[in-house]
């Protein structure tokens, strides 16, 4: 299976005049919601930060009758379980816990309940998916971030992996954990379509790094890495969630075709 770069569909598609140039570097877009008015020809998913482990809104429900029912020819939709509380504060881009986290069996149930109510609204005939997200040891993150819960939702509920390389190396570095291990045990037990890269930060307090997702730009080994990875689980689609300067983006698909072409 060859890879497809699927670029998302992010500000600069609104404000730069290299957006042609981008998409003719993609072989697919990616719509978001903030940029939900941008009909473009090559969109064939969609990424929604909606948390699918606690519950849609109405306001959500809303957004998914508006600007995802009527276009039916995405057919890949992709969701998150990004916290386990369902009232949290941010404080420095992280949530923290203002109710009690909901249990894993709890957040599984609405993760059923969600993916019924967004079938219902746009149809049984997209894929839906849910990407694994940042571990920030804050306790607003600890079950959500889990393989245990990410690969029930794929056993149980039937939702492919949207891997995010990024959120995975913050996850293991702020848990301490292996990112081997953590990637193999999700891509060996869940379908994995779609891969989401960038860059991570690190701060080295205490002795023991911790990083963030701060959206930089991949560097040659993470996207080299990013490529065997793929290409040994057979992924097909490959999204780089960089968003800070259009002509950086620019050069570094054009880097990465000629990578994937070799």
């Amino acid at each position: 299976m060859s890879i497809k770069i699927l670029t998302p569909i992010s500000h600069i598609f609104k404000e730069s005049v290299l957006a042609e140039d981008i998409t003719n570097l993609s072989d697919g877009l990616e719509a978001r919601e903030r940029t939900c008015e941008l009909k473009l020809n090559k969109t064939t998913h969609y990424h929604i930060d909606f948390d699918l482990n606690i519950g849609l809104s109405n306001n959500q429900i809303e957004f998914l009758e508006q600007h995802v029912k009527p276009r039916e020819n995405i057919k890949t939709l992709t969701f998150q379980a990004a916290r386990d509380c369902n009232e949290v504060i941010l404080k420095n881009n992280q949530y923290h816990p203002n109710s009690s986290p909901l249990t894993i069996n709890d957040q599984l149930e609405n993760t059923r309940k969600s993916v019924k109510k967004i079938k219902d609204i746009v149809g049984s005939f997209r894929n839906i998916g849910i990407e694994n997200n940042n571990y920030y040891p804050t306790g607003a993150y600890d079950i959500c971030t889990s393989t245990e819960f990410l690969i029930s939702c794929y056993e149980d509920l039937g939702l492919h992996l949207l891997f995010d390389i990024a959120h995975a190396i913050v996850t293991c570095t702020n848990k301490n954990l292996s990112f081997e291990n953590y990637a193999k045990k999700l891509l060996t037990n869940m379908e994995c379509k779609q891969v989401h890269l960038c860059e991570p930060s690190y701060t080295y307090g205490n002795k023991l790094p911790k990083a963030i997702d701060s959206h930089n730009l991949p560097s040659p080994k993470s996207t080299q890495d990013t490529l065997n990875i793929m290409r040994k689980w057979n992924i097909k689609y490959l999204t780089i969630e960089y968003y800070k300067n259009a002509d950086t983006l620019k050069e570094y698909l054009y880097y990465l075709k000629t990578l994937i072409n070799l």
